[in-house]
């Protein structure tokens, strides 16, 4: 399909330009060609995997939770409460 501009003269083709689009997830500006990996590599579900970080900390917990007597274990486990159970 040819284009003309308002005087009727055929336009040259040019290459589209980039377009600029905002990203609905943290509000920054992206290519739109790159939009959607920006969001798959930065916005993706973190929940999904347990980091190496986090993994250290639960075993830091745990060993804390050794030391302590049972009647104190008891009390922590009732002020965690349903908490406790969540994922």
């Amino acid at each position: 399909m040819e284009k003309m501009n308002n005087e009727g003269k055929l336009l040259a083709e040019s290459p589209q330009a980039s377009q600029m689009v905002k990203c609905d997830v943290c509000g920054g500006r992206y290519n739109q060609r790159y939009l959607n990996s920006h969001k798959r590599l930065s916005h993706r579900d973190k929940s999904e995997s347990i980091s190496a970080d986090e993994t250290r900390t639960v075993d830091t917990i745990l060993a804390l939770c050794k030391q302590i007597s049972a009647k104190a274990r008891r009390k922590l486990l009732r002020q965690l409460g349903p908490a406790s159970d969540q994922t």
